[in-house]
């Protein structure tokens, strides 16, 4: 009998209520749709999990019988990075925490709901709406995607006012490491039993501790290589009584970018991001001939009045904005000339309908880059991109470009996106001299790599690394490689999850 064989057997004798697949066409379909151009294997088996308990017991009896474990939480079967499906050549059993779909607690007083790893941002929404509140959430996000694994993955939200730390606003986790050690972060580790803590009126909203230990930051950008969360509590904010639209748009992504930290530094607006021409016609999904003839690149901010005085304090903010914006030779308007207002509240409000995501509308063979810097570096990294671009034959006008400023505007999330074999306009039909079909002789992986170089050594900060550029990425920290290596030893020293899917220490674990 197999390693797996005695795996799913000594499952099935602890837990018989454990949901196993081990279809083969089902195994094939949990891989069908890896859109991230990184090889993956069929997973030996399929697991559904629906309490901490059966995770717990998943792990250790992995680390008993040496089996490897990938982690998805996401609904659906698409993956787009490739960090929930088996590298290739790593044969592993998948763990599905899709079926985990429970709100716990949500507690309206101290602005915090409890939530299981597969609900999403749609059904979290949809939650909080009957009590006046929200989630901070990344621009537009897939209706299917996972909060925590969102959160965990460092996608950056759109509200850099509240803010203040990169795993915000992701609060306590409840994670089972490795080597199938059960530890609760921040307020939520106890004393006693969650139950037994929200009786006692603890608000399990507080990340750092016990002590000055803080392992969700650890664990955060790990790609599912250190601990699989089982629960976690999340910060949310009331919606507000009065709101405004607020937009400002120029030529000189300087002047936008200098204009946008003031108004983060005043703590000014609550959702707040840039776009070039191309991005705000790929978000709102109108014709490029709608945003053509617009300024290069539009800010966009919306003000929100809470509890005392709203409208008031609403409309001193856009006061404050437009003060703000004369300083820079920029101009608040609360209208855009051919987008609705209700198009840019529908973009930073709502969550990507099923098969509607933004990203998606340039296809699956787009080009994708993404990685943090400051808001001063903005039009240094976009010259850079266009360069690479019109070196691969590529029109430069088709490069869309999504700035998210982060932690009270301290950094800044810089994103670039381009079709590639999907359908760009060719570099020659734009009448630059490169001539070239659709991409040249470049493919789209060869693209990433050569714009994530060009970046890397220009001190981009890749803090999410995936596919292609992740080794190079690592071989630049020579320090921090190495103790990433001893960290995933301590918590997982059997490398049972997610082997292969970050580089430790000169290899991959």
């Amino acid at each position: 009998m197999s390693n797996l064989d005695t795996y799913v057997k000594a499952l099935s004798q602890a837990d018989s209520a454990l949901e196993i697949v081990t279809d083969k066409d089902a195994c094939a379909a949990y891989v069908n749709k890896n859109y991230s151009r990184i090889p993956a294997d069929l997973p030996d088996a399929i697991l559904y999990p629906t309490s901490s308990a059966q995770i717990e017991q998943i792990v250790k009896l992995a680390n008993e019988h040496e089996i490897s474990l990938a982690v998805r939480s996401s609904q659906g079967e698409e993956t787009y990075h490739g960090s929930s499906v088996p590298v290739k050549g790593k044969r592993c059993v998948a763990v599905n925490l899709s079926k985990m779909t429970k709100i716990m607690h949500i507690d309206t007083k101290n602005g915090v709901a409890l939530i299981e790893p597969g609900v999403t941002y749609t059904q979290l929404t949809e939650a909080l709406k009957p009590h006046g509140c929200y989630i901070e959430h990344p621009l537009m996000p897939r209706a299917e995607k996972s909060v925590i694994a969102s959160l965990l993955d460092r996608e950056p939200v759109m509200s850099p006012k509240h803010c203040w730390d990169i795993p915000d606003p992701l609060a306590c986790v409840e994670l089972v490491m490795g080597n199938g050690c059960v530890f609760r972060t921040g307020s939520a580790a106890g004393p006693g039993t969650l139950e037994e803590m929200l009786k006692s009126g603890c608000a399990i909203n507080q990340p750092q501790g016990p002590y000055c230990l803080d392992l969700a930051r650890v664990i955060s950008g790990s790609q599912g290589t250190l601990a699989i969360v089982t629960w976690a509590s999340v910060k949310i904010r009331p919606i507000g009584s009065a709101s405004a639209l607020c937009y400002a748009q120029s030529e000189d992504v300087d002047a936008l970018t200098a204009f946008t930290s003031q108004v983060i530094r005043r703590r000014l607006g609550e959702n707040t991001f840039l776009v070039n021409k191309k991005a705000l016609a790929q978000i709102t999904g109108m014709e490029d001939a709608v945003t053509e003839k617009m300024p290069e690149w539009t800010f966009v901010s919306d003000v929100r009045g809470n509890r005392y005085f709203p409208e008031r304090y609403k409309d001193n903010q856009i006061a404050d904005m437009k003060e703000i914006a004369e300083q820079y030779g920029v101009t608040v308007t609360e209208r855009l000339d051919g987008i609705g207002n209700d198009v840019i509240d529908g973009v930073i409000n709502q969550i990507s309908k099923p098969g509607g995501y933004w990203r998606d509308r340039y296809g699956t063979g787009k080009m994708e880059q993404f990685f943090l810097s400051t808001l001063d570096k903005v039009d240094f990294y976009t010259k850079i991109a266009k360069a690479v671009v019109k070196k691969c034959g590529l029109a430069s006008e088709e490069l869309a470009v999504y700035i998210q400023p982060c932690m009270m505007g301290r950094n800044c999330h810089i994103e670039f996106l381009i079709p590639t074999c999907n359908g760009a306009r060719a570099a020659s039909a734009a009448g630059e001299t490169e001539t070239a079909s659709d991409i040249g002789s470049y493919d789209t992986e060869q693209l990433e790599k050569m714009l994530g170089t060009a970046l890397l050594d220009n001190h981009a900060f890749f803090s999410r690394p995936y596919g292609a550029l992740t080794e190079s990425i690592y071989k630049k920290s020579s320090t921090q490689t190495p103790f990433m290596a001893h960290i995933k030893k301590f918590f997982d020293e059997k490398n049972i999850l997610n082997p292969g899917k970050l580089v430790y220490d000169g290899g991959r674990n």
